[in-house]
């Protein structure tokens, strides 16, 4: 009698910490690629005509290259890449350490918006190699903009010019 109160006292407790860790799960599940598309469109089409031109996603590319060139030289370097991405941890971990404080939360929110780094052809390493056509480590905004205009004619599977939610709804 006591070995069955206790099986069922454990397979009770296990239940109820499913029940509590199942909400957790289902909040981490993958964006579809429909939602992966919508957030690409909001953050590219800067002007709200619902599509995304060349000229918009160039200008983000150069905005990200601005981002990511620290010194300010032109040329970005895997450790500038690197060291921008060390920085974002470092403020994403401050947010999670201010936990409830409110103001303390906002302030470190704040400050994670303004060290994400922003999507730039050559974030990872084999991609690095790929846009560094010159070979001297470093990639130029040149560089950048041209990979960021293949990366578009890729996207834009009509060739229409534009990249909208028709371009999202065929294979490439």
């Amino acid at each position: 009698m006591r070995k069955n109160t206790l099986i069922l006292g454990v397979v009770a407790t296990s239940l109820a910490l499913t029940g509590f860790v199942a909400p957790t799960f289902a909040a981490r599940q993958k964006p579809t690629p429909e939602q992966r598309a919508e957030w690409m469109m909001k953050r590219l089409d800067t002007n709200g005509d619902s599509k995304v031109s060349l000229d918009e996603v160039q200008a983000q590319a150069a905005s990200a290259f601005k981002t990511f060139d620290a010194d300010g030289n032109g040329q970005v370097t895997r450790d500038e890449i690197k060291a921008k991405r060390q920085a974002f941890r470092e403020a994403r971990k401050e947010m999670r350490a201010a936990g409830g404080k409110s103001g303390d939360k906002t302030v470190a929110m704040e400050k994670l918006r303004e060290m994400r780094p922003a999507m730039m052809p050559g974030m990872r390493a084999k991609m690095f190699k790929r846009v560094d056509t010159d070979n001297n480590g470093s990639l130029s905004l040149a560089e950048v903009s041209e990979q960021a205009g293949k990366m578009f004619k890729r996207r834009d599977v009509n060739g229409d010019g534009f990249i909208d939610a028709g371009d999202f709804t065929r294979k490439i």
